[in-house]
């Protein structure tokens, strides 16, 4: 019985070639890291950030 329900299982189709979504997501995670590294140097300029005479 189980044989018969895979056998009538019908692969979906991908609207992309895998090579093309795997470019997609490389060019996001690229994207991502740019721009934690653009802002790496904000993060570094608050006062706040691990200075204890910055309090209230």
């Amino acid at each position: 019985m189980n044989t018969v329900i895979r056998a009538s299982e019908e692969l979906a189709t991908l609207p992309f070639p895998p090579i093309v979504w795997a470019g997609i997501f490389a060019l996001g995670f690229i994207l991502l890291a740019v721009a934690v590294l653009a802002n790496r140097d904000i993060a570094h300029r608050n006062r706040r950030r691990g200075n204890s005479d910055a309090h209230h």
